[in-house]
């Protein structure tokens, strides 16, 4: 009889401990919960839940001014500078600006900073090495302004890494212009038409007395701008599959993976008939830490999982925690 009250006492706590769960694969239903919602869509609707995640994630951006008859050189902190050519802006009619516009700007630096705008680090299904991103925006009187024929902006901006010599400029393909409700699902970088290497620079600090190195690139387009370069494509690679709980579905989840030793940011993208979310082309053997970040409800999760060598493996499974805006943002700025 004691036996038996020891078992009977040892399901009922695991039963308890079950049921303390939020979200588990032993699905529970809540009644009127957003959390009971398990199916997936063949493609991410535009009133999805992850959408929302955008408006948190978002920071804010550097808001300037500059005269578009005189042209200018911004400088900002980390040793950059926005360089724009006198008589560089037109309106939408092909009309050249005069006078006073306003830039809004932000740099994307790390590796964080391309989460925080949804803006992997990929083109179409090839990985891209980056060494850096920009959005640049210039407008007047709240109507978006463009670069005239044959100008050209100048970005020169410090890395903190050791320049690389093949760096190429890059554009982002918009399907849902920045800014506006929600996350640009179909986002792709493109290489620009002019395919030559971005300069690379160094000098002297005359402080400190380090030496300081980094780029120089020159593009015709505003908007999302980035320093990229395609990885080698003849290292052997693999698909990476990521699996969640039921509660987890391309309505209010999204993953990215990134790389420990390289700065890449890959989408793995959601495929509803398997209920995964996957990546192609992954070198084999590379460490990446696969991000997980959903909103359920007014409810946000975070699921991290570290892999030391793709390949061994390529079936994860990720297990979201409850966290607040903070601590994700902690996290992403970790990266």
């Amino acid at each position: 009889m004691k036996k038996n009250i020891i078992i009977l006492g040892t399901i009922l706590i695991f039963f308890l401990t079950s049921c303390q769960k939020e979200l588990s694969d032993n699905f529970t239903v809540y009644t009127g919960d957003p959390r009971n919602d398990t199916v997936w869509t063949a493609t991410t609707p535009s009133t999805a839940p992850i959408h929302q995640l955008a408006k948190q994630f978002f920071p804010d951006l550097i808001i300037d001014s500059f005269d578009c008859t005189t042209g200018d050189t911004l400088t900002f902190k980390d040793d950059m500078e926005l360089m724009i050519p006198a008589a560089a802006c037109t309106d939408n009619s092909g009309a050249l600006v005069t006078g006073k516009v306003k830039i809004e700007f932000f740099r994307l630096k790390k590796r964080g900073d391309f989460i925080k705008f949804f803006k992997p680090t990929t083109a179409g299904r090839y990985l891209l090495e980056t060494a850096g991103g920009f959005f640049i925006r210039i407008s007047r009187n709240g109507q978006e302004l463009k670069l005239a024929p044959n100008a050209s902006i100048t970005i020169r901006f410090r890395d903190s890494e050791d320049p690389k010599n093949n760096m190429q400029v890059f554009h982002a393909r918009e399907t849902i212009p920045f800014i506006s409700n929600g996350i640009d699902t179909a986002h792709t970088w493109v290489r620009h038409t002019d395919t030559t290497w971005i300069k690379t620079w160094q000098k002297t600090d005359s402080a400190t007395n380090a030496l300081l190195k980094g780029y120089e690139l020159s593009t015709n387009q505003l908007r999302w701008i980035g320093a990229h370069r395609y990885i080698d494509s003849t290292q052997a690679h693999t698909s990476i599959f990521a699996y969640l709980p039921q509660n987890f579905t391309n309505k209010n989840t999204v993953l990215y993976a990134v790389f420990a030793n390289q700065k890449i940011v890959v989408n793995l993208t959601p495929d509803a008939r398997s209920k995964a979310f996957t990546a192609p082309q992954i070198p084999r053997g590379a460490k990446i830490k696969i991000l997980s970040f959903s909103r359920i409800g007014t409810d946000l999760y975070l699921g991290i999982r570290e892999i030391n060598d793709v390949g061994t493996m390529n079936t994860y499974k990720i297990e979201p925690q409850k966290k607040s805006l903070a601590d994700i943002l902690s996290v992403i700025e970790g990266l």
